[in-house]
């Protein structure tokens, strides 16, 4: 039986609802006597709903790090009255998991989530100026500062291994109009396709397990991924040195986007391992090694089946383990859409002068190849399509083939990627699947721009000052949903980020009073069988 609250009356003669609140199944108010309550107050009684699952986690995880004190002893800000400077920003931060919207709507979505119930303030106060008197308290240093005291009590307190981590890049765009000549908001190169607008470039240093951030860099959004990985190397040494960590025994895993002789040169005198991929274009000769002199290899973890090849060369002057790895159903994929691509290619180039061919301006030998060279593009089209033209009476007569000995030799090519590094000890399993685990960070960005949790953009600040602190408010998102995560995993639940935040979604906790100063009694409204699971293996009916 489910029991419903509503209250009735005569409207033009005719009783009408007025009313009505649904209160859950009749066996999950036994205790309350709950048709006591009903029969002696039902005019009084009151019920309110909060969302409550991604909020209660997320905010017992920024407790257990102690996230609100940390940030306030750097802050230095005396509480006079409301919040401290560390509550608004873990309010935020939280904020970013569960409903992204902007400081000036922060209020509405606060008035609604159970979070609410937790800290004696009015949701209006919770306003874009109120965030921005306080984001006057924090500056780049004192971020970085916070970043450190979290990464020491994180580290302890979940037994973080940093032998490996993962370092990439990326950008995203904002529709502001710029904040000066050398603010962070510039013109660059968009990896969302977006150069129109202007960018705020952002690093990550992530840890192994779960993905959990441990080092964040904001810089302008016209610098490019190789110049700024070039001090890269040093800042991460001092920070792991911050938290008593030696260099010597990490591993940096990036992408060959951030390759640079000086990077190398810093990695090297740092004692740093590393395992990262270099261009194709750079090792041709060993994206031709016959598919026979390949070994065969099954991934750990993933189980996935590859094949590789391994040899010692220089780069950046230096020897290095190479390895080319191909990833046979990415070949076999690649291959055919690169066949129909250029199957294609060629039709359009023969039905376009089909009927135009010796037509006005298609008359002229220079104009037709200039047009097919055009339609070709570069390579490989360029050395796979061959065409001549020749003239017989007068006419043009088109001839298109295809060089398949370059074709083949090309299609070998396809799914093949180059990794090198300096762990020469390492078996070809770890190195491969050490360099595979970067999808960890790749998934930490794709988080953070999700348009419906984090979305770092869109952004409505323009200081410098403002930037910062909202990336880095997303970033604490981030490690909050990272350490729940990590915190599911060690006990035995595997899920996503997006699975997670989907079933701690569906539970909702109704507030009951029958008076404005009785004693408020709160229930977990009914939900589905993993959202219950959750809720018990993170014991959150405490928090009620």
């Amino acid at each position: 039986m489910y029991l419903y609250l509503e209250h009735s009356a005569r409207i033009n003669g005719k009783p009408r609802r007025v009313w009505q609140k649904y209160l859950g199944p009749e066996e999950r108010f036994e205790e309350l006597s709950l048709s006591g309550l009903v029969s002696k107050h039902g005019k009084s009684l009151e019920i309110s709903t909060f969302n409550f699952g991604v909020s209660a986690a997320l905010l017992k995880m920024a407790n257990l790090i102690g996230l609100p004190s940390i940030i306030d002893a750097v802050s230095e800000k005396r509480r006079e009255q409301g919040l401290t400077v560390g509550e608004y920003i873990t309010i935020a931060a939280i904020n970013r998991c569960c409903k992204p919207v902007s400081k000036n709507k922060l209020g509405k979505w606060f008035a609604k989530d159970w979070i609410s119930t937790n800290y004696d303030v009015k949701p209006e106060t919770l306003n874009a100026q109120t965030y921005w008197n306080h984001f006057q308290y924090l500056n780049e240093d004192k971020l970085q500062e916070i970043e450190i005291a979290l990464n020491k009590v994180v580290i302890e307190k979940f037994n973080l291994d940093l032998d490996t981590l993962f370092y990439d890049p990326t950008n995203f765009f904002t529709f502001s109009a710029g904040n000066g000549e050398n603010g962070l908001l510039q013109f660059g190169h968009s990896k969302e396709n977006r150069n129109g607008n202007r960018l705020v470039n952002y690093t990550l240093l992530c840890a192994r397990e779960s993905g959990i951030p441990l080092m964040h860099k904001t810089y302008p959004g016209n610098e490019n991924d190789s110049t700024r990985f070039k001090s890269a190397p040093e800042e991460i040494k001092e920070r792991l040195l911050a938290l008593n960590c030696d260099p010597s025994q990490v591993t940096l895993v990036f992408d060959k986007g951030n390759h640079s002789k000086e990077a190398f040169k810093a990695i090297d005198e740092n004692k740093f391992g590393f395992i990262a991929s270099v261009r194709n274009s750079t090792q041709k000769d060993l994206l031709h090694v016959p598919r026979k002199k390949l070994k065969k290899l099954l991934l750990p973890t993933s189980g996935k089946r590859v094949e590789f090849h391994k040899e010692m060369r220089k780069v950046y002057g230096v020897e290095r383990t190479m390895y080319v790895v191909l990833d046979p159903k990415k070949h076999k994929k690649h291959a055919i859409h690169f066949k129909e691509k250029l199957e294609e290619k060629i039709k359009y180039i023969e039905d376009f002068f089909k009927e135009r061919l010796n037509v006005k301006k298609w008359r002229d030998e220079r104009a037709v190849a200039k047009k097919i060279n055009a339609m070709i593009g570069k390579n490989p089209f360029k050395d796979i399509v061959n065409y001549s033209l020749a003239e017989n009476n007068g006419k043009l007569s088109l001839h298109i083939e295809i060089d398949k000995e370059k074709r083949d030799a090309h299609i070998e090519t396809l799914g093949r990627s180059v990794l090198f590094t300096n762990c020469h000890d390492w078996s070809p399993e770890s190195v491969i699947w050490g360099y595979r685990e970067q999808y960890v960070v790749e998934h930490a960005f794709k988080k953070m721009k999700c348009p419906t949790s984090i979305s770092i953009r869109p952004m409505y600040h323009y200081t410098d000052r403002s930037i910062r602190i909202h990336v880095y408010v997303c970033v604490l998102s981030l490690l909050l949903l990272s350490l729940l995560r990590l915190t599911l995993s060690r006990k035995k639940v595997l899920m996503s980020y997006n699975e997670i935040l989907e079933y701690l979604e569906y539970a909702h906790a109704l507030k009951i009073k029958t008076s404005k100063r009785g004693k408020a009694y709160w229930k977990l409204d009914d939900t589905d069988k993993t959202s219950k699971m959750l809720i018990k293996k993170l014991k959150l009916t405490s928090l009620l």
